[in-house]
Formats: C-alpha cells, sequence, structure tokens
C-alpha cells in the first residue's frame, strides 16, 4: 500500500522532532507527570510539525509505557495508531474536511 513520505519518514518520539525543543519540552514533561490537558491548539506555519507533535502526543498519552514522555513505540497502543487502525485517534486533514458535510460527517462518527 502506498503511504505518502511524509507519513512514512515522520518522527516517532519528541526527542526526535528538530526545531521545536521547546514544544516538545513542554509536552514531554505533561506526559511524563500525567498532567494531560483536555485540549491543545497547534499552530503555525506549513511544515513546522504541527501535526507530527500532536500524533507523538496522542500516542503518548495513549502509550501503555511512555519513555521519558515519549510513546514506546512496541506497545499495542502504539502499534494500533501507527497503523490507524486505533479508534481513538484519528487523523483529519482540516483544509480537506471544510464543508458543512465534512462536519457533519466527523459530528456522526464522534456520536
Amino acid at each position: 500500500m502506498y503511504q505518502a513520505l511524509y507519513r512514512k519518514w515522520r518522527p516517532a518520539s519528541f526527542d526526535s522532532v528538530y526545531g521545536q525543543e521547546h514544544i516538545t519540552t513542554v509536552l514531554k514533561n505533561q506526559v511524563e507527570s500525567g498532567r494531560i490537558s483536555h485540549a491543545y491548539l497547534f499552530c503555525g506555519t506549513r511544515g513546522t510539525g504541527k501535526t507530527t507533535c500532536a500524533k507523538i502526543l496522542a500516542k503518548a498519552a495513549n502509550c501503555l509505557s511512555p519513555v521519558d514522555g515519549s510513546p514506546c513505540g512496541i506497545c499495542e497502543a502504539c502499534r494500533a495508531i501507527d497503523s490507524g487502525s486505533a479508534t481513538d485517534v484519528l487523523e483529519i486533514d482540516a483544509a480537506s474536511n471544510n464543508g458543512v458535510d465534512n462536519i457533519r460527517a466527523l459530528r456522526d462518527e464522534v456520536l
């Protein structure tokens, strides 16, 4: 199955994210302390690592045994998120899902 290069080579831990140490340090500390907030807003220009950091945070929050605040990558939850079979973690492209029908479909999936 074809996989886009940015998804194939996306960093899998906070330590491998380049140029966002101030963000990854905060996120790692929250995972380590068990004080994960109920919502996060990632904003910035294209290519700054918003989706990457969000995906790593989602994996770390669901990971059964995180290592230094990053996901272990080997537990059942991490493997399910990586394969896309985890029902709790969905990667949604907001640029493509911005119509009323798209929003209704997303809302129906959540409920």
